[in-house]
């Protein structure tokens, strides 16, 4: 029997996993295959460097970039926000809701990136971790104990959090390349989809 909160959770859990098990994949045992494949444009390995595309065909690019982590630490900070929000939004709304919103938040976020940065190689599940927390906080705010709301101490951090990227302090302190625009685009659509949720379940229960 799986414990509770992963059968309350499957999705979430999924997600925590298969971000893991890529990461060990691509990471630790250099199978470098899964950066062409996953990467938001192709990327083609060659004697003299890195030789990046443009967005093509590849429709599943708009979305796995988010499985592409860059270091131990960097899989380990998203992987423990993703399920510590994850699991409140799908205890709630359900597997295949959250499955959606996953989708939706990734295409989202990874768009809003590559806007940003132009073709580039990047990766990882921050920007559907914002989009987590900004569903928690919207739908926390238009109905009351229906989600539990992110504590302020939590959603204070990860506000300063993105705000510090948005200066550059952590490029400059050597912490890595900081996806700054799918961390926007992540916060803003989840925070909408938080409003859209919150509303529509509200209505739902007083009809």
């Amino acid at each position: 029997r799986l414990p509770n909160s992963i059968r309350l959770a499957p999705i979430s859990f999924a997600l925590v996993a298969l971000s893991s098990l890529v990461f060990l994949l691509f990471f630790q045992l250099r199978i470098m295959v899964l950066l062409q494949w996953f990467n938001f444009v192709p990327v083609e390995m060659t004697d003299i460097g890195v030789s990046l595309g443009r967005p093509g065909n590849d429709w599943w690019r708009y979305v796995t970039p988010t499985l592409l982590h860059f270091s131990w630490l960097h899989l380990v900070f998203n992987c423990l926000w993703l399920w510590e929000f994850g699991q409140r939004i799908e205890h709630r709304i359900g597997a295949v809701n959250m499955v959606g919103l996953y989708l939706v938040t990734a295409v989202v976020s990874n768009g809003v990136q590559y806007l940003w940065s132009g073709p580039s190689i990047f990766g990882g599940m921050s920007g559907v971790v914002y989009s987590f927390l900004g569903f928690l906080w919207a739908a926390s705010l238009v109905r009351p104990g229906w989600l539990q709301a992110p504590p302020p101490a939590i959603l204070g951090f990860m506000l300063i959090w993105l705000i510090v990227g948005l200066l550059g302090t952590l490029e400059f302190l050597g912490v890595g390349a900081i996806a700054n625009g799918a961390h926007i685009g992540g916060l803003a659509i989840g925070f909408v989809l938080g409003l859209l949720f919150g509303v529509l379940t509200r209505f739902h229960r007083s009809a």
